[in-house]
Protein backbone atom coordinates (compact mmCIF):
# COMPACT_ATOMS: atom_id res chain seq x y z
CA UNK A 1 0.00 0.00 0.00
CA UNK A 2 2.78 2.44 0.93
CA UNK A 3 4.53 1.61 -2.33
CA UNK A 4 1.34 2.40 -4.30
CA UNK A 5 0.93 5.72 -2.47
CA UNK A 6 4.56 6.56 -3.24
CA UNK A 7 4.06 5.79 -6.93
CA UNK A 8 0.87 7.88 -7.06
CA UNK A 9 2.72 10.76 -5.36
CA UNK A 10 5.53 10.61 -7.92
CA UNK A 11 3.01 10.57 -10.78
CA UNK A 12 1.18 13.59 -9.37
CA UNK A 13 4.42 15.53 -8.88
CA UNK A 14 5.44 14.71 -12.44
CA UNK A 15 2.05 15.79 -13.82
CA UNK A 16 2.21 19.07 -11.90
CA UNK A 17 5.43 20.00 -13.68
CA UNK A 18 3.98 19.49 -17.20
CA UNK A 19 2.88 23.14 -17.71
CA UNK A 20 6.44 24.28 -17.13
CA UNK A 21 7.72 21.67 -19.57
CA UNK A 22 5.45 23.18 -22.24
CA UNK A 23 7.79 26.16 -22.36
CA UNK A 24 11.19 24.58 -23.05
CA UNK A 25 14.41 26.57 -22.98
CA UNK A 26 17.19 25.00 -24.96
CA UNK A 27 20.19 26.59 -23.21
CA UNK A 28 21.49 29.64 -21.36
CA UNK A 29 21.36 31.71 -24.54
CA UNK A 30 17.63 30.98 -24.82
CA UNK A 31 17.21 31.93 -21.15
CA UNK A 32 18.89 35.28 -21.78
CA UNK A 33 16.59 35.90 -24.72
CA UNK A 34 13.54 35.40 -22.51
CA UNK A 35 14.61 38.48 -20.56
CA UNK A 36 12.93 40.39 -23.39
CA UNK A 37 9.62 41.85 -22.33
CA UNK A 38 7.75 40.55 -25.40
CA UNK A 39 8.08 38.09 -28.26
CA UNK A 40 6.41 37.87 -31.67
CA UNK A 41 4.82 34.78 -33.15
CA UNK A 42 2.60 33.56 -35.96
CA UNK A 43 0.30 30.60 -36.27
CA UNK A 44 -3.19 29.27 -36.86
CA UNK A 45 -6.16 29.35 -34.47
CA UNK A 46 -7.18 25.83 -33.40
CA UNK A 47 -9.87 26.88 -30.90
CA UNK A 48 -11.13 29.89 -28.95
CA UNK A 49 -12.60 29.74 -25.43
CA UNK A 50 -14.04 33.18 -24.77
CA UNK A 51 -15.48 32.15 -21.37
CA UNK A 52 -11.97 31.31 -20.09
CA UNK A 53 -10.13 34.00 -22.13
CA UNK A 54 -7.96 31.32 -23.77
CA UNK A 55 -6.93 30.46 -27.28
CA UNK A 56 -5.27 27.35 -28.68
CA UNK A 57 -2.75 28.02 -31.44
CA UNK A 58 -0.64 25.86 -33.73
CA UNK A 59 2.27 28.30 -33.80
CA UNK A 60 5.40 28.50 -35.88
CA UNK A 61 8.80 28.43 -34.14
CA UNK A 62 9.42 31.40 -31.85
CA UNK A 63 13.19 31.73 -32.10
CA UNK A 64 13.48 34.50 -29.50
CA UNK A 65 12.18 32.02 -26.89
CA UNK A 66 13.92 28.95 -28.29
CA UNK A 67 10.52 27.31 -28.94
CA UNK A 68 9.89 24.94 -31.82
CA UNK A 69 6.58 24.90 -33.69
CA UNK A 70 3.90 23.38 -31.47
CA UNK A 71 0.29 23.36 -30.37
CA UNK A 72 -0.28 25.48 -27.25
CA UNK A 73 -3.03 27.01 -25.16
CA UNK A 74 -2.51 30.65 -24.23
CA UNK A 75 -4.36 33.00 -21.91
CA UNK A 76 -5.06 36.44 -23.32
CA UNK A 77 -4.48 39.70 -21.45
CA UNK A 78 -8.01 40.92 -22.30
CA UNK A 79 -10.99 38.85 -23.44
CA UNK A 80 -11.66 41.44 -26.16
CA UNK A 81 -8.49 40.26 -27.96
CA UNK A 82 -10.49 37.18 -29.00
CA UNK A 83 -13.25 39.20 -30.69
CA UNK A 84 -13.64 38.18 -34.31
CA UNK A 85 -11.17 35.28 -34.13
CA UNK A 86 -12.29 31.80 -35.15
CA UNK A 87 -10.89 28.36 -35.83
CA UNK A 88 -8.64 28.31 -38.89
CA UNK A 89 -7.66 32.01 -38.82
CA UNK A 90 -4.00 32.72 -39.55
CA UNK A 91 -2.73 35.13 -36.89
CA UNK A 92 0.25 37.15 -35.73
CA UNK A 93 0.58 37.62 -31.98
CA UNK A 94 2.71 39.16 -29.28
CA UNK A 95 3.51 37.40 -26.03
CA UNK A 96 4.08 39.27 -22.78
CA UNK A 97 3.83 38.77 -19.03
CA UNK A 98 1.62 40.37 -16.38
CA UNK A 99 4.65 40.71 -14.12
CA UNK A 100 8.32 40.19 -15.04
CA UNK A 101 8.67 37.35 -12.51
CA UNK A 102 5.80 35.35 -14.08
CA UNK A 103 6.82 32.09 -15.73
CA UNK A 104 3.94 31.89 -18.18
CA UNK A 105 3.67 33.97 -21.34
CA UNK A 106 0.26 35.32 -22.35
CA UNK A 107 -1.00 36.90 -25.54
CA UNK A 108 -1.07 40.68 -25.22
CA UNK A 109 -1.79 41.43 -28.88
CA UNK A 110 -3.22 39.32 -31.71
CA UNK A 111 -4.41 40.07 -35.23
CA UNK A 112 -5.39 38.15 -38.34
CA UNK A 113 -2.75 37.90 -41.07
Amino acid sequence: MKKQIGIIFLLLVGAASLPLAAQPMADKEAQKKTAQTSHQGAGKVVSVDRAKSRIKLAHDPIKSLGWSAMLMDFSVAKASLLDGLKEGDAVRFELGKSKPEDLVWMIVKIERR
